[in-house]
């Protein structure tokens, strides 16, 4: 998606320029009055009309090229999976060593409480506000650490199975 319209951009960038080129900085203009390069209007407007688009267009491959797109194939084919854990150490352990003060303030928050809990009570056992409690659940639950059902006014908050697993072998 992202491809063909930068594609687009820079195809209709590259073709006003070269008709600004032909039509206005070369010849007369359309029919030859009035619209020239030295009749009235001054050389450096035909000059940004033919070299802005130009930079634009060369600003956009550079950015297609520094930031490729990542295929939604790509994405797909590869699920979220378990990560893999060294011997004697358990899931839980290796997320809570990557994660930020709060994020590790709530799990272990959920793992003291057996892994569910509503969304407002992990807000008031944490001492968080609403919206940093919401928007570390989402970050958490986007890397499928927790997952998030609707529950009436809340939501409510559980732990993966794969961390949980462990835990009750």
């Amino acid at each position: 998606m992202r491809s063909r319209t930068l594609i687009f951009i820079l195809v209709v960038l590259i073709i006003v320029s070269v008709l600004t080129l032909l039509f206005f900085g070369l010849g007369g203009g359309f029919g030859g009055r009035g619209y020239g390069v030295g009749e009235g209007v001054p050389r450096s407007f035909w000059l940004v009309l033919i070299v802005v688009p130009l930079v634009v267009a060369v600003a956009v491959l550079a950015y297609a090229l520094i930031f490729p797109e990542l295929s939604e194939e790509k994405l797909k084919a590869k699920p979220p999976s378990a990560p893999a854990v060294e011997e004697g150490k358990s899931a839980l352990d290796a997320v809570l060593r990557v994660l930020n003060d709060d994020e590790r303030k709530v799990i272990e928050t959920l793992v003291s409480e057996g892994g569910t809990m509503l969304q407002k009570d992990i807000r008031y056992k944490t001492d968080l506000s609403r919206v940093k409690t919401h928007r570390i659940l989402f970050r958490l639950a986007k890397r499928g650490i927790v997952s998030a059902e609707k529950y009436y006014n809340t939501n409510k908050i559980t732990l993966a199975n794969w961390l949980t697993e462990e835990k009750k072998r």
